[in-house]
């Protein structure tokens, strides 16, 4: 496959990323309000019930997968925030496989902290690419990290793509959280 191809891919993946996401959100709030929306949201979290680590580690993977390909194969030089967001990323695979296999719902508390890190400084880094003039001293004229290897779509660049694998972790997290916590 062509790196277009492949960027295309990635960002059709963000777009689910983020309306899972969404979803979630809307959900979460508005089955505080609404029955219907309350009765949907049991049915969503029924659907995913005891597959949120597989799902979060799926994540995981591919993200991590994402981004060597970006190194490793087109090249692409991380910038120091884009290392940053790898040191949260890449031990999720781990943590999250390991917790996968053995089905332990403790994972819960390693890796929200993890994913919120990374959500935290893929935030920063895709603002920074849009107001440059943020940028903070961790960015070198090198590689600076105000700078975007691309906007697919008009608007995703890498820290984006990233930080919505983070949010979707986190969601995936605090929904087998409640439904840990309620058992």
């Amino acid at each position: 496959m062509t790196y277009e191809t492949m960027r295309t891919f990635f960002a059709l993946l963000t777009v689910v990323a983020n309306a899972t996401v969404v979803v979630a959100i809307v959900l979460a709030i508005g089955g505080r309000w609404s029955e219907g929306i309350a009765s949907l949201r049991a049915r969503a979290a029924t659907s995913v019930a005891g597959h949120e680590i597989s799902l979060a580690f799926f994540v995981a993977l591919t993200a991590t997968l994402g981004s060597l390909y970006l190194s490793e194969v087109v090249h692409l030089i991380p910038c120091t925030y884009c290392w940053y967001q790898r040191i949260a990323m890449y031990p999720l695979v781990l943590l999250l496989g390991v917790a996968w296999i053995r089905k332990d719902p403790g994972i819960r508390h390693y890796a929200v902290p993890l994913a919120g890190i990374g959500l935290f400084i893929a935030s920063y880094h895709y603002l920074i690419q849009r107001v440059p003039s943020l940028g903070g001293p961790a960015c070198t004229s090198a590689v600076p990290c105000t700078a975007a290897w691309f906007y697919e779509f008009g608007y995703m660049s890498i820290p984006y793509m990233a930080g919505s694998a983070f949010a979707l972790i986190l969601v995936l997290m605090v929904t087998m959280h409640v439904r840990v916590r309620g058992t």
